[in-house]
């Protein structure tokens, strides 16, 4: 868990410095480390350091100058201030880069604190739930082994009834009896015990990703329960430890940005008074500037947030929308063919008794029967003839079947609501 939030600080670090950094701004030749010369009429060229904060003092040359003009003078002025302004908005923009950091170290400290307590509390209450699985087969198995035993001594006492002659014989199916109760026993115990170390070997797996310091905790918890404890202190002892180093780099940071300011703020007590409130005014406005980009960057993180969650919501109620009206086709489909079907059948029935009110079968034909085929058409006439598929009864009765049906056109309309194709209007019927 420390690791994780380790490697989390060090991207969010990152992270911040790429979107702090401007890569359009064009460095300037003092931020370049660049020596600036000074070209002085009649004169050789004047080269000026650009870089502030260097203690270190080189030796001195003798040089003979001559008189400064005004003109070089102002242009070394107007260097001079150029330079103190660079410095002040650069250290402007080192102290709110380290605002941001303390405050993100801070952040990530507690989410992975309460990040540790909550892994902590599932692993207790996964303890807890084991245990009382555990505890419930115990009972179980001993209720089962109780009941064994019971019929064993039920079965013993009837034993004891049968002929001395089937003693031997009882004894060796009471012996065989006993031997696969207890293998049984015994392949239970182990299928129940491989499903525990699978279980465990998952929630070993869970638990390592969560913290490393917590390495196979409850698969080998009675074994390795003392260097898993090693572990987990060495753990919150390397996280302490590197805490402790990266508070040091920051306050060893702030405390060089710190000097670097109060070197910069006695280099500006040297000056003039119109110089000073000049400093002042860039500070104020590199100040501004820096909020000003700050605040834009939440703003578009937060529109970019609010229009990911907007699309996230009109995609959920776009899916149960198209979710819904696939139910609603479903349902109107099944209802529509079932529709369909009755009114088949209500049309076929139809048919049937309007056929036989004109079918006069031979005498002596009771108990006979024929199965016909037709195709009737939207208008109500046999399309494709009359198919007597079968026929029990004379000559006389068929032919008495097949008249019935030509008597009977035009027969009733198939139903013009569902539209009936050939195959729907092609019926089989009885006749008896």
């Amino acid at each position: 868990m420390a690791m994780i939030g380790a490697i989390l600080f060090h991207v969010l670090i990152v992270g911040l410095f790429v979107l702090s950094f401007d890569w359009t701004e064009k460095p300037e030749m003092a931020e370049a480390g660049i020596p600036v010369s000074i070209i002085l009429p009649n004169a050789e060229a004047l080269e000026l350091p650009t870089k502030i904060g260097n203690t270190e003092k080189e030796p001195e040359k003798q040089i003979v100058e001559p008189e400064p003009s005004e003109e070089s003078i102002k242009a070394a002025e107007a260097i001079e201030k150029k330079q103190e302004q660079q410095q002040l908005a650069t250290i402007a923009r080192q102290e709110a880069a380290l605002k941001i950091k303390e405050a993100t170290e801070k952040r990530l400290l507690e989410q992975a604190r309460a990040k540790k307590k909550l892994a902590d509390q599932k692993l207790a209450d996964q303890k807890l739930a084991e245990q009382k699985k555990t505890e419930q087969e115990k009972a179980k198995r001993e209720k089962e082994k109780q009941a064994e035993k019971a019929e064993q001594e039920r079965k013993a006492e009837e034993q004891k009834i049968v002929e001395k002659a089937k003693q031997k014989e009882e004894a060796l199916a009471k012996e065989k009896t006993e031997k696969e109760a207890k293998r049984k026993a015994e392949e239970k115990a182990k299928k129940i015990a491989e499903a525990k170390r699978e279980a465990q070997a998952k929630k070993d797996a869970q638990a390592k990703r969560d913290e490393q310091a917590i390495k196979d905790a409850q698969a080998k918890k009675n074994a390795k329960k003392k260097e898993e404890r090693k572990k987990r202190e060495k753990a919150k002892r390397l996280a302490k430890e590197k805490e402790a180093k990266e508070k040091k780099q920051a306050e060893e940071r702030a405390a060089k940005i710190k000097a670097e300011k109060e070197e910069a703020e006695r280099l500006a007590k040297k000056r003039a008074a119109e110089k000073a409130a000049a400093i002042k005014a860039a500070k104020l406005k590199a100040e501004k500037e820096a909020a000003e980009k700050l605040a834009a960057k939440k703003a578009e993180y937060h529109r970019k947030w609010k229009e990911a969650q907007e699309k996230k919501k009109a995609d959920a109620i776009a899916a149960e929308a198209r979710k819904k009206a696939a139910a609603e086709a479903a349902s109107n489909k099944e209802a529509l063919v079932k529709a369909k079907r009755g009114a088949q059948i209500s049309w076929g029935s139809k048919i049937q008794r309007h056929v036989k009110r004109r079918w006069h079968p031979p005498p002596g034909t009771s108990g006979k029967s024929a199965k016909v085929k037709i195709t009737v058409s939207a208008s109500g006439y046999i399309s494709s003839g009359i198919k007597v598929l079968s026929c029990s009864g004379s000559d006389e009765f068929c032919a008495s079947v097949k008249d019935a049906f030509e008597q009977a056109e035009p027969l009733p309309r198939p139903p013009s609501k569902f539209n009936f194709n050939k195959s729907d209007r092609t019926i089989t019927f009885i006749m008896d």
